[in-house]
């Protein structure tokens, strides 16, 4: 969900092997990673879900099983390579789209959709986007619907937050300014009622379930 820009190039290129990179990257914990996501969102036979930052679809793939023929599962991403290897792997299953879409841009879908998940993607967005997407996020859902963010954790303390400082200076030092995003207070002030954490490999990361 990156606006275009160089950062943006590097995502082009990389689609086609984005799922080992970031394997690598979370010392071989990224699809354990996501799929205690999806767990923790829980999709049910015939829910509408979104995968926001779909990547390669692999998150996308297993909810459309849970959902079934009678649900529906929108993977939307920015970058079209990464929007191209999801259709070639996915785009075959009937309850599966795949869209090419600027999410901090407006947005069309209001109480659409049951649930909605996004990994290692919110602290991708500049600092000035994120409480606005939060906020379409919860536009997007239903009355009793619920988000899921997997990512880093926003407000590391102690060794996780010296472990991710190092790596966010190595990596993704335009993004640095996550590790003092205000997440919870964030999507408390968007509306979601109830905000649950669930830390992941000694607090680098986070799984958070917002609900409405």
């Amino acid at each position: 969900m990156r606006r275009s820009s160089p950062h943006n190039d590097f995502f082009h290129w990389i689609a086609p092997y984005y799922d080992t990179l970031v394997h690598l990257l979370t010392f071989g914990g990224y699809e354990k990673f996501l799929r205690k996501a999806v767990k923790i969102l829980a999709p049910q036979k015939g829910e509408k879900i979104l995968d926001l930052c779909s990547g390669t679809g692999k998150a996308v793939s297993w909810m459309a099983e849970a959902v079934g023929e009678k649900g529906e599962v929108v993977g939307v991403d920015i970058t079209q390579s990464m929007i191209n290897v999801a259709k070639e792997h996915y785009g075959a299953l009937a309850n599966v789209i795949f869209l090419k879409k600027d999410v901090t841009q407006p947005w069309e879908y209001r109480d659409h959709f049951d649930g909605i998940i996004t990994s290692f993607s919110i602290h991708e967005l500049p600092e000035k986007y994120r409480a606005g997407v939060l906020e379409r996020c919860y536009s997007a859902l239903k009355g009793q619907g619920r988000m899921v963010i997997a990512d880093f954790h926003p407000q590391p303390l102690g060794m996780a937050k010296f472990f991710s400082l190092i790596f966010f200076k190595l990596f993704e030092r335009r993004n640095i300014s996550f590790l003092s995003f205000p997440q919870n207070e964030t999507l408390k002030r968007a509306g979601f009622r109830k905000v649950r954490t669930f830390p992941v490999l000694g607090s680098v990361f986070q799984i958070t379930l917002a609900q409405r």
